[in-house]
């Protein structure tokens, strides 16, 4: 069977007001007292940094220490191997390790009012960007107490841009399923919409028990390949960006065979299949930006009525969701559903109802854990049947009795969402749902000719 091709619109949603004064904070645009004291605002051209995505690994070595952003980005200092071993957000007590004469000398040369800004590290899993308030030098580093530090004050005029890859190596997985294998694809797998480069692969087969007693086959593989989209444009002083971005595009392609005997029950049936994690570095300059990107994948089921199936599907296609902000605007989320396609590769259904089964990935991507964008992206293949049909994969003529009709569907829902502690207490700890995006296509429809009587099944 060819694999048909649709194109959607991109459909974007303006938030709230309240997301303005929710996330105001995370960027520095209106500053509650407790930072007024520090900062001021400075008119002076933007300057555009080189922004690049740093090789995993490439910053883990220590932190970055700076002074905060005036005309420019922070001035960085030197401060080789320091590195952040334990940070406590909420209290805002940290503790710097140093390990050798250069990184002793840099923490005996921390003081208060300056910036740490730390790779993912096991203190900080992460990342961290925060002001220094108070310092307490020791024989091996020093502890010091702080408050979050806001990206304005790392960056200041500084103009980024960067929409790049995640390499599949720089992800940590936890799989949630037996069996579960995974692969590095470094030349990628030629799909439906092309070929997808530097893929991550994940190859399940397990069986899960059903609520009925019976249990349900799931075997199959997904690629995925993941990118991140952060921008951001300073503006005049250190307190107020002109424009900023954080997204993410998931391009993904599925081979999955799903076997089971299903009886409406109300509740889909969900199967974990793995959770994903990675923390890239964005280098604005000499400055690095943590991003952070993690994705839980999942198979959903659903029968409404009694069904019997066996299929193999294949999902293809790009999805992206980005929330945007502008000075004087405030947020405004974009939802790209881009091209999808589902497709049913062998089909043997049986019963009467209608089935549902999807590849859903719920992805998060956000700058240091504070501030970002969520969304559950599912592409789903639904069968409304009275009756049985089976196609054998080969392209031939389905066997029908009954009706059946084929549909590709693609859900998106998510919200933009803050978490900010300031001296210990939460600012703003809520998401901020943005309109879903729902769209279903017919794929194909058969039924056997009228007056055609199937047993134990009334045509009436």
């Amino acid at each position: 069977m060819s694999i048909r091709r649709f194109t959607l619109p991109v459909r974007r949603f303006t938030l709230p007001v309240l997301a303005t004064s929710a996330l105001i904070t995370a960027w520095g645009c209106a500053l509650p007292s407790a930072y007024a004291a520090d900062a001021a605002p400075q008119a002076a051209p933007a300057t555009t940094a080189r922004t690049a995505l740093a090789a995993p690994g490439a910053t883990a070595s220590g932190v970055t220490v700076a002074t905060p952003a005036g005309s420019g980005p922070a001035a960085k200092a030197d401060a080789p191997d320091l590195a952040l071993s334990s940070y406590d957000a909420h209290s805002g007590q940290a503790v710097l390790t140093a390990h050798d004469t250069a990184s002793s000398k840099a923490a005996a040369g921390l003081h208060p009012g300056q910036l740490i800004d730390s790779p993912p590290s096991a203190g900080a899993p992460h990342g961290a960007l925060v002001k220094v308030t108070g310092v307490q030098h020791t024989p091996d580093g020093a502890r010091v107490t702080t408050r979050p530090a806001t990206l304005p004050e790392l960056l200041g005029h500084t103009n980024a841009s960067l929409q790049a890859p995640v390499a599949p190596a720089a992800f940590s997985i936890q799989p949630q399923i037996q069996g579960l294998q995974v692969s590095l694809n470094a030349t990628g797998i030629t799909s439906g919409n092309g070929s997808i480069s530097g893929g991550l692969g994940l190859t399940a087969n397990a069986t899960v028990p059903l609520p009925n007693g019976s249990s349900a086959t799931l075997d199959g593989s997904v690629e995925l390949n993941p990118t991140i989209d952060f921008s951001y444009q300073g503006g005049l002083g250190a307190l107020a960006p002109q424009q900023a971005r954080v997204g993410f595009t998931l391009g993904a392609h599925a081979d999955w065979h799903v076997a089971a005997g299903l009886t409406a029950t109300g509740t889909p049936l969900r199967i974990p299949i793995a959770t994903l994690g990675a923390s890239p570095v964005v280098m604005v300059g000499a400055l690095p930006v943590v991003v952070n990107l993690d994705l839980v994948l999942t198979a959903d089921i659903s029968a409404d009525g009694t069904v019997s199936v066996d299929a193999q599907q294949s999902y293809d296609g790009s999805w992206g969701v980005h929330s945007d902000y502008a000075q004087g605007k405030g947020w405004t989320t974009s939802t790209d559903p881009s091209t999808s396609t589902v497709t049913p590769l062998k089909l043997d259904l049986s019963g009467d109802g209608s089935i549902r089964t999807g590849l859903e990935a719920e992805a998060s991507v956000s700058l240091y854990d504070a501030l970002g964008v969520k969304a559950s992206i599912e592409p789903y293949l639904r069968t409304s049947l009275k009756g049985s049909v089976v196609l054998d994969g080969t392209g031939a003529a389905p066997v029908v009795h009954g009706t059946v009709g084929l549909y590709g569907g693609l859900d998106i829902n998510g919200a933009l969402f803050a978490r900010l502690a300031i001296l210990g207490t939460t600012l703003a700890e809520q998401d901020l749902p943005f309109l879903n995006f729902e769209k279903e296509w017919p794929i194909d429809s058969w039924s056997t000719p009228a007056g055609t009587t199937l047993p134990g099944i009334s045509t009436h």
